[in-house]
């Protein structure tokens, strides 16, 4: 007489839903790998512009509107504002952005690791003008922004380079910044001019680019002369870029 086994139940693995800290580690972990390739793309290349608008939407999509990452992610400096940049500034540039933008990305993921999303975000609603219509807000103009903080970068380098000329533009910039002589125009002329000099600096001197070092001083001396209600307060510190202008004249036998 034979006995049959009772038929065992069959077990199968259960997947578990994936929660939405471990959905934003895993999208933005796929973010820092694809920065691997278009890295050694350029600021102007479609499908670095597609990762960066992308990698915008996902740290929107999962940190506070508040949050320092995702407001530093955003000021990353890929690309120029000066025109006609010197040569190889554009890809110096790109080249600190990506990397800017990786230790930025993985710091995001450590805080999310550690703290988790950000799941209660609160849009702005728009406000309603007096003709009834929509208005818009706007909180700061982010090119003026993106400037500064470029040009504030480009300064922080030649600090460390011990260049003296660094703590001159460094007090120009904000005293720029602090006119209300200025329109926000000429302010950002000014900058990007600070930031163009500064990015000659840090090159030796028989690699500098005397051209554009003129160029730079002269635009910053031109907004400077229109700055006249903190004249007195840039007066110390005009001479480093007008010793700038001197030698370059100099060097182009002017």
């Amino acid at each position: 007489m034979s006995f049959l086994k009772p038929k065992l139940p069959e077990y199968f693995p259960v997947t578990l839903p994936e929660s939405l800290n471990q959905k934003a580690v895993r999208l933005l972990n796929g973010q820092l790998k694809e920065l691997e390739s278009v890295r050694g793309l350029s600021c102007d290349d479609p499908q670095f512009t597609a990762w960066h608008n992308s990698t915008v939407s996902l740290l929107k999509r999962f940190l506070a509107p508040t949050s320092p990452h995702l407001q530093g992610f955003v000021d990353i400096g890929f690309w120029t504002h000066i025109y006609p940049a010197p040569p190889g500034h554009e890809q110096r540039l790109f080249v600190d952005g990506c990397r800017t933008a990786e230790a930025s990305l993985k710091a995001v993921v450590r805080e999310i690791e550690e703290f988790g999303v950000h799941v209660e975000q609160h849009q702005e609603k728009p406000a309603v003008g007096r003709n009834g219509g929509m208005q818009q807000n706007f909180y700061g103009n982010v090119t003026f922004q993106n400037q500064a903080i470029a040009t504030d970068n480009a300064i922080q380098k030649i600090e460390h380079m011990g260049d003296t000329t660094g703590a001159s533009l460094k007090e120009i910039a904000h005293l720029l910044q602090q006119s209300e002589e200025l329109k926000m125009r000429e302010v950002r002329e000014g900058l990007a001019g600070i930031e163009g000099l500064a990015v000659e600096v840090r090159q030796p001197e028989a690699k500098r680019n005397w051209k554009s070092i003129l160029d730079y001083g002269q635009v910053i001396l031109a907004v400077a002369d229109k700055a006249t209600d903190v004249a007195h307060k840039l007066a110390p510190y005009l001479p480093a870029v007008a010793d700038l202008v001197h030698n370059a004249r100099l060097a182009l036998g002017i």
